[in-house]
């Protein structure tokens, strides 16, 4: 697969109250479902955009760790600095840490639509769009410009999209309150 797979783990958490990506689920610490996964997928490249040390201590070796030193800003800079340090690939597929559950062949169904089609692709979890979703090369402007918490999904279209759609509701499920979490652990 020609695609940067850009993981963004800079975020704060607030309606968590404390660092989610380093809760137990299961045996596991959050964020280590997601470098795992990624260390089984054959992508171009594997970035972790993260400020945490024990995240960063764990995905080193795995993944190209870069820090973001303006994590504050938002969700546009994590997606700033992967896409920055991503080589000449056919495109951009961003993953969350907060969704433990996500498996290796639904990666491979949403890759695999893409590469049918030149367009984002993301999941559709029953009528819910979800992560991880992938970006053409031709929308790395477009990513670049992103400003403050806004995401890929403003630059989202219906002629410039498609979907597939997963059957497993837990893959969906990201983590972002302590109800939510004591749901799943």
């Amino acid at each position: 697969m020609n695609i940067s797979a850009i993981v963004m783990a800079s975020g704060f958490s607030n309606r968590m109250g404390e660092n989610k990506l380093k809760l137990k689920v299961k045996d596991k610490r959050m964020f280590e479902y997601t470098v795992d996964l990624l260390e089984k997928l054959d992508f171009a490249e594997k970035i972790l955009v993260t400020n945490d040390e024990d995240i960063k201590e764990y995905a080193n070796g795995k993944l190209k760790v870069y820090e973001n030193p303006n994590a504050e800003i938002g969700k546009s800079e994590s997606i700033r600095i992967g896409v920055e340090n991503s080589g000449e690939v056919d495109g951009y597929m961003f993953f969350v840490c907060d969704q433990p559950f996500l498996k290796e062949d639904t990666v491979e169904k949403i890759v695999d639509k893409f590469y049918k089609e030149d367009l984002i692709t993301f999941p559709m979890y029953g009528k819910k769009r979800g992560a991880p979703m992938v970006f053409p090369k031709s929308f790395k402007e477009g990513l670049l410009n992103l400003k403050e918490d806004e995401g890929g999904i403003v630059l989202i279209t219906q002629e410039n999209s498609q979907s597939v759609s997963i059957d497993s509701e837990m893959e969906h499920i990201d983590i972002d309150t302590r109800e939510e979490y004591e749901k799943i652990k």
